[in-house]
């Protein structure tokens, strides 16, 4: 018997899904970058942190549901979804909170 016509040839799909899962791991950290780069911001205002909250967790949550989309259970997928829109969240505000602590998000006078 010839064994390549036994092998399955992966379907195009998957092939753009794992694409997928990589540009939504991507986005998850946009609000760190934006938020990094909001540091060089001498007088912010009001309206600045909000905003950056809510474009936050709008990432977070959307990511989080990009990357739970090829899920089956839906019961699996609903507490990952919350899960990791809960952990992108803290995630990206630790980490600007860091790079502001450290001051290495500033550029020198």
């Amino acid at each position: 018997m010839n064994q390549e016509s036994n092998q399955t040839n992966p379907q195009p799909d998957q092939n753009y899904d794992s694409i997928h899962k990589v540009v939504w791991m991507i986005a998850a950290f946009v609000p760190s970058v934006i938020g990094i780069a909001c540091l060089q911001i001498k007088n912010p205002g009001n309206g600045l942190f909000p905003i950056l909250v809510m474009l936050n967790l709008a990432l977070s949550v959307a990511a989080s549901i990009g990357l739970v989309r090829g899920m089956k259970n839906t019961g699996s997928k609903i507490l990952l979804g919350l899960f990791l829109s809960a952990f992108f969240f803290v995630l990206n505000v630790v980490i600007v909170v860091f790079v502001g602590c450290s001051g290495a998000g500033r550029i020198a006078p």
